[in-house]
């Protein structure tokens, strides 16, 4: 896994031309480091993702990914790195359903032409304590089971980042946990950087930082 060194600089969004979510956002994120970026609903958590995981562009600023600007590159260099460096865990974790748990961890895979992803698929299943879902389809396994599943596939292609978007928003307290659990285990054993959007509490203890997000400005919180 080749390490990513993120740095967000100046970033502004707009939407509309007149929508303003992002004001000169800075933020530099070190290879393995674990944060949380805090917000209300609607404070830019989910475009501040979607900027540094190439799935969208900044309006002003720059997004480096080890130094490379992401708006000079081409349409085939972001979808390699959405593919190959990023993985994205969704708030409605996203499987698809008819698919299997095994299928579904297998797709990125797939996609990116891995000859034998067997052994990779069954690597991750036993990691996040998934090997009896196997050949389960989604809506047979519970909502922390599907969030597990959507970490597992996150990392099939051994990405360098892992982004999760208000992973734990509809999950009870122990779901939460087994979720959570998820992003440490991805953090320490496979050596990811996670980045975690959410208002969640219960994240809050896990990680090395804290960032709020608040009329889209972005403030480090000092550690306690």
């Amino acid at each position: 896994m080749k390490q990513m060194n993120i740095v967000v600089k100046d970033v502004w969004k707009t939407y509309d031309g007149k929508r303003q979510v992002l004001q000169g956002i800075n933020l530099e994120i070190a290879p393995r480091e674990m944060i949380l970026i805090k917000g209300r609903s609607g404070s830019g958590k989910t475009t501040l993702l979607n900027l540094i995981g190439c799935i969208d562009v900044p309006s002003q600023g720059e997004i480096q990914l080890n130094g490379y600007d992401t708006a000079s590159l081409s349409d085939k260099d972001l979808a390699n790195i959405r593919l190959h460096k990023i993985g994205t865990v969704f708030q409605a974790h996203n499987l698809i359903g008819d698919l299997t748990v095994y299928e579904n961890v297998l797709l990125p895979m797939k996609i990116a032409k891995w000859h034998d992803g067997d052994w990779r698929v069954r690597e991750l299943l036993h990691t996040f304590d998934l090997e009896d879902y196997t050949e389960k389809y989604p809506d047979e396994i519970s909502g922390g089971e599907r969030q597990r599943v959507a970490v597992a596939r996150a990392l099939a292609n051994n990405p360098s980042v892992l982004l999760a978007d208000e992973p734990t928003a509809s999950l009870d307290l122990d779901n939460c946990d087994i979720v959570i659990d998820a992003f440490k285990k991805a953090n320490r054993e496979f050596g990811a950087t996670v980045v975690i959007a959410s208002h969640d509490p219960v994240v809050e203890g896990h990680v090395e930082k804290k960032f709020f997000l608040n009329r889209g400005e972005l403030k480090e919180e000092e550690k306690d």
